[in-house]
């Protein structure tokens, strides 16, 4: 029995945003994971933020799979596994973290840990055990975690901001831009082909998100490209064509004087 044409664009949609969303994930976590292990030990305020920023995902991760599970929203089989390789990928970047900081800042991922799971088992058993309607259920799992998702775009946005500021071409990198871009977007449609606007709203967040951050990254692209092509050996050549300036001649001075006159020419 084949499938019908909505299910099918449906099943491909979620297919390409798990492929899109799995390598962004990746891109982020793993070369984290890896710069900390390689060089065992963590850079202070970056290190630090980031993995507030890894926390943050992991718990969000862990809200969508729970909401796509079959007791709240059926035939949601990408949201599970999408969101559960983020899970295990931000739990690897959050345990090399761990391993290699201080003692006051494990004390600090311990307590946020803590936090977060205690709050995720209040609102699981709290759902199914007293919201025994589905509608209801998906209702404040789903509106908990569009928020949480729709702020870590927000966050994104910030460093975007910040980056444009300090016209840092690191922080806006061509690559992932097209990625988180091409992310939100694939889930949007997903969320849009399914009728589920939670997922369709806190991805078209993501979509304008990413549509700012590839606008920022041509813009200081271009900046970059006008200042190298003013660098060119052709656009100098007419220092070397115009006439030589005659040379400044400086009044002689006696041996007392010879440190002052160095300072008044050098200067």
């Amino acid at each position: 029995m084949g499938f019908s044409s909505p299910l099918t664009v449906h099943y491909v949609l979620g297919l390409l945003g798990n492929i899109v969303t799995v390598i962004f994930f990746m891109s982020s976590t793993l070369k984290s994971s890896w710069m900390i292990l390689r060089q065992k030990k963590t850079e202070n305020e970056v290190s630090c933020w980031v993995n507030q920023l890894f926390i943050f995902m992991l718990f969000n991760c862990m809200l969508w799979v729970f909401y796509g599970l079959p007791i709240n929203r059926p035939h949601n089989f990408w949201i599970i596994l999408t969101n559960g390789i983020g899970s295990s990928l931000a739990l690897i970047a959050i345990i090399s973290f761990y391993c290699y900081t201080s003692r006051k800042q494990r004390l600090i991922v311990e307590s946020e840990l803590e936090a977060f799971f205690s709050f995720f088992l209040i609102m699981v058993l709290t759902t199914v055990m007293v919201n025994k309607d589905r509608e209801r259920r998906v209702l404040i799992v789903g509106t908990i975690a569009g928020v949480l998702s729709s702020c870590m775009h927000f966050v994104l946005l910030v460093e975007l901001c910040i980056a444009w500021k300090k016209n840092n071409l690191k922080r806006l990198q061509f690559i992932p831009s097209i990625a988180a871009f091409l992310k939100g977007a694939l889930w949007t449609a997903y969320g849009w082909s399914g009728r589920d606007l939670f997922i369709v709203v806190p991805n078209g967040v993501g979509v304008a998100t990413g549509v700012v951050q590839l606008i920022l990254c041509l813009i200081i692209r271009y900046k970059d490209q006008k200042v190298d092509v003013a660098m060119l050996p052709e656009f100098r050549m007419s220092d070397k064509t115009a006439p030589a300036a005659e040379p400044q001649k400086f009044p002689m001075v006696d041996s007392k004087q010879n440190k002052t006159a160095f300072f008044i020419v050098w200067t």
